[in-house]
């Protein structure tokens, strides 16, 4: 309303706009809460909402939507003492160079699922699918403890549509290719390639290492893994899993490849310390310069080494138990297609038996390995 010519009250150009309904109700605590609407009915629809909300449990005090999600990263956060280090720093990096700059600054009330999905749009473009994918597993972690505290009713990470990971099946190096490897690798990663080769082991458990963990035979030596380097010092942390945890042979050529026997770690680099990630990761990329070897790291050892496993007629199960997988599952997922051998002895088992054309001269009637009664 606004004053007119005569001094009368008259209606404005505003006039009927506006929140002019408050809808106003009290909490438990006793606390009053009040919300503006533009119309009556909108004011009284909310009301009975809040109404049912309480009655059923679910009301959520509007102020607890309002923490920032770079906050509630925190809490969470800190709630993840189940993690080992290595995996709280690859959430932290995450964190920070992923998921905090697009939704760190926003209160978690103003996120719904477009922002989730916009934002996992934009990732896409910049980051590999597993990254993108990790990433996105974090923050509906974070949104999942959100609305266990009772801070929004549900999650918006719902019906996510996340990038494609292209499976693509494992092609380990050949043995002449690794021998080429051997041989352009710096000097001080020598003796470690011969070691992964032979033993299939992570780079965490090859760089931390340690010569008592190598226990001399007769046939070469025995090798205990029961932790991996994880950090400068040097400092050890627990294996990938549980299932982690193992110990193997390895022959005499292996052991003496490994040289003397000496006090701490089995490899260091140059200047005798331990063996970083990242100068692991140079001394790979400098000789696969030089030589043709497929795959990127120095994983691709590992899978040599179930190749070679593979080709001897290793069993899944036995192959499992040298790597350290959970079970044999795991190794299939991973090598089923290098058991070629099984495949052709199963094609020939099976090729002729039943024909369209009759046979030529009698056929037993017993299947070999079964006996008749």
């Amino acid at each position: 309303m606004k004053t007119g010519p005569t001094g009368r009250k008259v209606k404005s150009e505003r006039h009927g706009t506006g929140l002019r309904w408050l809808a106003v109700w009290n909490e438990r605590d006793g606390r009053r809460r009040k919300r503006g609407f533009s119309t009556k009915d909108a004011a009284q629809a909310h009301l009975d909402e809040v109404a049912h909300a309480v009655r059923s449990g679910t009301y959520i005090a509007p102020e607890r939507g309002r923490i920032l999600f770079r906050d509630m990263a925190d809490l969470w956060l800190v709630e993840q003492v189940h993690q080992r280090n290595t995996s709280l720093a690859t959430i932290d990096r995450r964190l920070r160079l992923t998921i905090l700059p697009a939704l760190g600054h926003l209160p978690l009330e103003d996120i719904d699922r477009s922002t989730i999905q916009a934002a996992v749009t934009s990732w896409s473009k910049t980051y590999a699918p597993t990254t993108v994918q990790l990433a996105y597993v974090y923050m509906a972690g974070i949104f999942k403890t959100a609305v266990h505290d009772r801070r929004i009713q549900q999650s918006p990470c719902l019906r996510i549509n996340l990038p494609g990971v292209e499976k693509s099946l494992v092609i380990p190096p050949t043995p002449g290719q690794v021998q080429a490897f051997l041989e352009a690798v710096w000097t001080p990663y020598k003796a470690m390639v011969v070691f992964v080769a032979a033993a299939g082991t992570r780079g965490g458990e090859t760089r931390g290492l340690t010569w008592d963990r190598i226990t001399e035979n007769e046939g070469g030596a025995r090798v205990l893994i029961d932790r991996q380097l994880v950090g400068p010092g040097p400092t050890w942390g627990p294996p990938k899993t549980d299932d982690s945890y193992r110990d193997f042979s390895i022959g005499k050529s292996t052991l003496a490849a490994l040289g003397p026997r000496k006090d701490g770690l089995v490899f260091t680099g140059r200047l005798g310390g331990p063996i970083n990630r990242n100068a692991a990761g140079e001394a790979w990329r400098h000789a696969a310069k030089v030589v043709d070897i497929p795959g990127r790291g120095w994983h691709q050892l590992r899978h040599f080494h179930a190749s070679l496993l593979i080709a001897e007629g290793a069993s899944p199960v036995a192959v499992a138990s040298r790597l350290g997988h959970k079970d044999a599952t795991e190794t299939l997922r991973t090598y089923a297609h290098l058991w070629e051998d099984d495949d052709q002895r199963m094609r020939d088992a099976s090729d002729g038996i039943i024909t369209l054309e009759p046979p030529q001269s009698p056929r037993s009637d017993t299947i070999p390995g079964q006996s008749v009664a």
